[in-house]
């Protein structure tokens, strides 16, 4: 019996021994494939989290066709053009008083289209850097106007009235069917609020150091002023001004040095808005060239007497 069980126990150790043989090359195999799957399951969750993130960060540009008669295209009826610039023989751009809000007598550049293209062309789209570029130019050229008034200029890029997002979505969407996206600017001057830089008009606006809430609604602070719109005559002197300061500053040596022919400023008078106005969306086919109607303001202008229209 005693040689039996030996017997035994000697068949099973050579047994037992490829048993724990086997279960370790199982586990081992088992091991092989689990670090792979669950490498690739991190992976796959990564890679969603990372389209959820391009999701959340998706763009949407609106897209709408605007009435000849939208302010957007029939921009000259506010009655606050400036001038048109055009940059470099190929980007036209705006500029004009904001209609709605005299405070730091405020302007609008903003860009128009590319040669003859419609107006429509330039809503509600990327912008190249060629067209950022040309506003950015625009801006260094009306800077000078504040400066020779002796004013501090400020400016802001903005567009907040044509965006809006989709917290579900996460889409931003831009342009709206009462106001497209546009690439513009806004630019003010900053000094002593009661002093007439330009005569007959006080600069108004926050004493310098306070922010300069551009849609104020309500006063925010005892001293800072919500928007103020226009009374007839101190646009009209206003106007009168920055185009005189403007023609003298593109008249002169300095502009030539600083810009050379990469500009051409065209300055609104009454004829100028009525040849643009009837021309419609290729208004720059009928225009003269910008040399030729280039005036520098020797008399009062005439501006035209047409009700503000606010600009959303």
């Amino acid at each position: 019996m005693t040689n039996c069980k030996t017997s035994d126990t000697l068949l099973l150790k050579p047994i037992l021994g490829y048993s724990c043989f086997n279960f370790s090359i199982s586990v081992f195999i088992l091991i092989l494939f689990y670090i792979p799957l669950t490498s690739g399951t991190c992976w796959a969750k990564k890679s969603v989290n990372h389209n959820e993130v391009v999701m959340r960060g998706k763009r949407e540009f609106l897209k709408h066709e605007y009435s000849p008669g939208h302010w957007s295209i029939d921009y000259t009826r506010a009655g606050t053009s400036i001038a048109v610039i055009t940059v470099r023989n190929k980007y036209h751009y705006s500029v004009i008083l904001n209609p709605t809000d005299c405070r730091g007598y405020r302007i609008i550049i903003r860009y128009l289209n590319e040669g003859d293209s419609s107006l429509s062309s330039a809503f509600n789209r990327p912008y190249t850097v060629s067209e950022q570029r040309g506003l950015n130019d625009v801006a260094s050229l009306m800077t000078q106007v504040y400066e020779k008034l002796g004013l501090i200029v400020q400016f802001s890029q903005l567009g907040n009235n044509s965006q809006s997002f989709d917290k579900v979505t996460g889409v931003t969407l831009i342009g709206s069917e009462e106001e497209p996206s546009m690439l513009h600017l806004h630019m003010w001057g900053r000094g002593d609020p009661d002093m007439e830089y330009i005569a007959g008009v006080p600069l108004r606006g926050p004493e310098p150091g306070l922010m300069f809430d551009l849609i104020a609604k309500n006063k925010t602070h005892p001293i800072n002023q919500h928007a103020i719109k226009w009374n007839e005559e101190e646009l009209k002197a206003s106007l009168v001004m920055f185009k005189l300061k403007l023609a003298e500053y593109v008249n002169s040596q300095e502009f030539t040095e600083e810009f050379g022919d990469t500009l051409k400023v065209t300055i609104h008078d009454k004829k100028d808005l009525g040849e643009e106005k009837e021309s419609g969306f290729g208004f720059f086919h009928k225009m003269k060239s910008s040399s030729e109607d280039l005036t520098t303001l020797d008399k009062t202008l005439e501006t035209r007497d047409d009700k503000i229209n606010p600009f959303g």
